[in-house]
C-alpha cells in the first residue's frame, strides 16, 4: 500500500494565531447562549460595560473525546481574565468513558500530548453535576487536555484546547494551534472488533479507542455471518450525528452494508475524508446498537507524512 502523506512538524507550529486588538472592549455574560455578536476570527463583542463571563466548554456538548476543542475555543473567544471555564463530563460508570482536565506545561507539551510535568487540575469525578469550575487568573496561555486512555483522548479525539487570558481592557484572543509530527506511514486496514468481527455484545467504543489513531484513506472491514438459523441478523449503518449516535436514533441514518455483506471477506469502508463517521448496527430497530453496544465513531486523521 501507497505511503500517505501529509502536512508535517518537527518542532515549529504550522499555523499559530494570536490576534490581539488594544482597543477597550467587553464581552457578554456567557458565551452559551445571549446577545454577544460576532466578529469573526473568534471576537465576541458587547460595547458596554466588561462584566466576566462563566462559560460550559464545548458548550452543549459539554467534555467529550471526539469534540474539536481547539475550533470551539477559536469560535467562542476571545476570553477574559478571571473568566471562568466549566468542564461538564460524565463520572466513569458502566457507559461512557472517564474524562479529566489537566494544564500542560507548554506549547511543545501541548502539540504532542505530552503529559509530562502535567497539573491534574479536574480529576474523572469532578465533571458531574454542575461541572468543574477553572478560573482563568493569570494573563497567560493555558494548555487544556484529557489525559485519560495515556492521552489518547488528546492524541486522537480532539480533548484539548490552547486559550490566552488577556486583562479586561483588551480583546482577548483564543490561540489556535494545527501541528502535526513527519512521519512515515502506510494506509492501513483494520477489522472492525479484530478476533470478534461485526457481533451483538462487543465494545466497539472501546475497540475504536483502543485502536485509535485512525487516518484518512484507513479501511475498515466489517465481518459478520450472513442471516441463518444460529446467529443474529446484522448491518452497518453511518448514523447522521452525535446525537444520534447517542440516542441510536437510525432516523435519515444510511445504510452501508445490509445483512448480507458481511459474509466471506467482509465488507469494507474506506475512511475517505477527515470527518466524524458514526457506525451503528440497525438491526432489530436500533436494539443491537443500544443494547448490544454494537457502535462506535471516528474522526480520521490528516494523514502522516515521510521525511
Amino acid at each position: 500500500m501507497g505511503l500517505k502523506c501529509g502536512v508535517g512538524l518537527v518542532a515549529l507550529p504550522i499555523l499559530l494565531l494570536v490576534l490581539i486588538s488594544m482597543a477597550p472592549t467587553s464581552l457578554a455574560t456567557a458565551r452559551n447562549g445571549g446577545g454577544s455578536r460576532n466578529w469573526g476570527f473568534g471576537f465576541n463583542h458587547t460595547g458596554c460595560a466588561q462584566r466576566n463571563s462563566t462559560i460550559v466548554v464545548g458548550g452543549s456538548e459539554h467534555w467529550h473525546f471526539g469534540f474539536d476543542y481547539s475550533a470551539w475555543a477559536f469560535r467562542n473567544g476571545p476570553f477574559l481574565l478571571n473568566d471562568t471555564l466549566v468542564f461538564k463530563y460524565d463520572p466513569p460508570n458502566s457507559t461512557t468513558f472517564p474524562h479529566s482536565v489537566s494544564l500542560l506545561k507548554d506549547f511543545r507539551s501541548f502539540i504532542k500530548c505530552d503529559f509530562k510535568g502535567a497539573e491534574l487540575v479536574g480529576s474523572v469525578a469532578q465533571g458531574g453535576g454542575k461541572g468543574f469550575e477553572f478560573v482563568l487568573k493569570e494573563s497567560k496561555p493555558y494548555y487544556f487536555a484529557c489525559g485519560e486512555h495515556e492521552g489518547k483522548h488528546c492524541t486522537s479525539f480532539l480533548s484539548k484546547m490552547a486559550v490566552i487570558s488577556r486583562p479586561g481592557s483588551y480583546i482577548r484572543t483564543t490561540l489556535l494551534v494545527l501541528a502535526f509530527v513527519f512521519t512515515v506511514s502506510e494506509a492501513t486496514m483494520r477489522i472492525v472488533g479484530g478476533s470478534n468481527h461485526w457481533r451483538f455484545g462487543f465494545n466497539y467504543s472501546a475497540w475504536a479507542l483502543t485502536n485509535a489513531p485512525f487516518y484518512q484513506n484507513d479501511t475498515l472491514v466489517f465481518m459478520y455471518d450472513p442471516p441463518n438459523s444460529t446467529t443474529f441478523p446484522h448491518s452497518v449503518y453511518l448514523l447522521r450525528n452525535h446525537n444520534s449516535f447517542k440516542a441510536c436514533d437510525l432516523n435519515g441514518a444510511k445504510l452501508v452494508a445490509d445483512t448480507m455483506q458481511g459474509c466471506g471477506k467482509g465488507f469494507k469502508f474506506v475512511l475517505m475524508k477527515r470527518k466524524h463517521y458514526y457506525f451503528a448496527c440497525g438491526e432489530r430497530g436500533g436494539f443491537h446498537c443500544s443494547a448490544g453496544l454494537m457502535k462506535f465513531y471516528v474522526k480520521p486523521l490528516l494523514p502522516p507524512c515521510n521525511v
